[in-house]
């Protein structure tokens, strides 16, 4: 962890001598790193966008009438979803904004009740709708 601390602190934070690195406290360290993460993710947004009008003139679906593989840029990169990636790992208590993941969040909740509804069904706890109006 130490070895990891001085290695990311040389490396990515821009410090140039080990004893303003032996200053700084943990809580300032993770912010930087995060924030130096955050950046990365800025930085990938550039590169998406550079690649996106490339791929505006280039890609598209179709042999006879060819259209735009994706029709907006959050389909191809969605800034928000790496930032909540970035966040969440500092930051346990962080909600997502992404629409992605809100969505993946609803469909693991659906699965969770599906498998849930199956295992009470199984049990014998539920008795499904079609042979209880047979009472």
């Amino acid at each position: 962890m130490y070895h990891e601390i001085l290695l990311n602190s040389l490396a990515y934070l821009g410090f140039k001598k080990i004893e303003d690195i032996w200053a700084m406290g943990m809580i300032e360290y993770r912010l930087r790193m995060e924030a130096f993460e955050l950046q990365q993710v800025l930085t990938s947004q550039h590169i998406a966008e550079q690649a996106w009008a490339n791929q505006t003139v280039q890609a598209t679906t179709g042999e006879r009438h060819p259209k735009p593989k994706y029709r907006k840029f959050d389909q191809f990169f969605d800034y928000q979803e790496h930032v909540d990636m970035v966040r969440s790992s500092y930051e346990p208590d962080y909600l997502a904004r992404s629409k992605k993941i809100k969505k993946q969040n609803r469909a693991e909740i659906l699965l969770a009740r599906s498998r849930e509804f199956h295992r009470l069904k199984k049990a014998g706890k539920i008795i499904p709708l079609a042979e209880r109006k047979g009472e």
